[in-house]
């Protein structure tokens, strides 16, 4: 298995383990390849993560380093206020989660620490003033040195 699908398992399998406070809806976690879901399938707060680019750069003549991009999709159907307002504590809960990358008993590939960036997009395309669906877009960057 590559290392970027190894970092997207350990990811789904940490995220699923959090007991979400921002939320007392149950939060679903997983990973697809090809992220598609309808309004029925976002009743309740889902996670989808899926793989991004990876960067090379080479740091000497023995060494690089990888940057493996992971997507983060959050997204509910909002049709009110409290709702959004909900999801956007739950998107902060979910930043601070991914960056104490504290995972207790999980266990994370060698080498894979904490996030070296992370970007949020929310509500991109107007999906909020569209069909009432609050989304972000999120993008983890783990950084990965290589001795070869």
């Amino acid at each position: 298995m590559s290392k970027q699908a190894d970092i997207i398992d350990a990811l789904v399998t940490s995220l699923d383990a959090v007991t979400w406070t921002a939320t007392v809806d149950p939060v679903t976690v997983e990973s697809k390849n090809f992220p598609t879901y309808d309004i029925e399938d976002l009743g309740d707060p889902v996670i989808c993560i899926t793989d991004g680019p990876v960067e090379s750069e080479r740091l000497s003549r023995s060494a690089h380093q990888r940057d493996y991009s992971v997507e983060i999709y959050l997204a509910r159907h909002t049709p009110t206020e409290a709702a959004c307002d909900e999801m956007l504590d739950l998107l902060e809960e979910l930043l601070d989660k991914l960056e104490e990358h504290s995972w207790g008993a999980v266990s994370w590939p060698a080498g894979v620490t904490s996030p070296q960036s992370i970007v949020v997009e929310k509500n991109p395309d107007e999906a909020l003033v569209d069909r009432n669906v609050w989304r972000a877009g999120i993008v983890v960057v783990y950084r990965v040195p290589r001795a070869h």
